[in-house]
């Protein structure tokens, strides 16, 4: 799907997710009607680690990299230096923010109808929460959380813990409505 960005029409998007449930979770908001823009998952934790140079070359001028990460850890060196990063040796790109605050199942409980996660997969414990969302299928995850009545517009827009207020609050960009 194609959409506007300063008058031009861009249809490149990869999502830098931290985790597997967050893979499923970008899976199942694409699935159709789609939610999210279409785009490219990589499962890499842009807290903890730095994007390889040889990945940053490799994206296209003009795509938009989306980042998803938790923000439960004020640990922000290493996604300062991601965006650092991503500006030097990346063509023009658009860079917006999912951030998960204070993780995914936080960010879940606050855009539902359940008081927790644990309440989404009937799992026994907040704990087997993220073996039994990962292990769903894509369309019965994105069922699923249409029975819960997820709200896209509040997913991933609650303000940021102090540490992580450099990032903006853009991820509207990538929502579909």
């Amino acid at each position: 799907m194609s959409w506007k960005w300063g008058g031009r029409m861009s249809s490149k998007c990869i999502y830098y997710v931290e985790g597997l449930c967050e893979q499923q979770l970008i899976a199942a908001l694409k699935e159709n009607p789609a939610r999210l823009i279409s785009g490219k998952v990589r499962v890499f934790n842009v807290i903890q680690n730095l994007i390889p140079k040889s990945q940053m070359i490799s994206i296209q001028a003009g795509t938009t990299v989306v980042l998803v990460f938790d923000t439960d850890v004020p640990q922000t060196a290493n996604l300062r230096k991601n965006l650092e990063l991503l500006n030097r040796y990346c063509g023009k790109l658009r860079i917006v923010y999912l951030p998960q605050v204070l993780n995914l199942e936080d960010e879940l409980t606050r855009c539902t109808d359940v008081k927790s996660a644990a309440e989404l997969t009937r799992s026994v414990s907040v704990r087997n929460f993220k073996t039994d969302f990962c292990k769903l299928k894509v369309r019965d995850c994105r069922a699923m959380l249409e029975r819960h009545r997820l709200d896209v517009g509040k997913l991933w827009m609650a303000a940021v813990p102090e540490g992580f207020d450099f990032i903006e609050n853009n991820g509207d960009q990538v929502k579909l409505e």
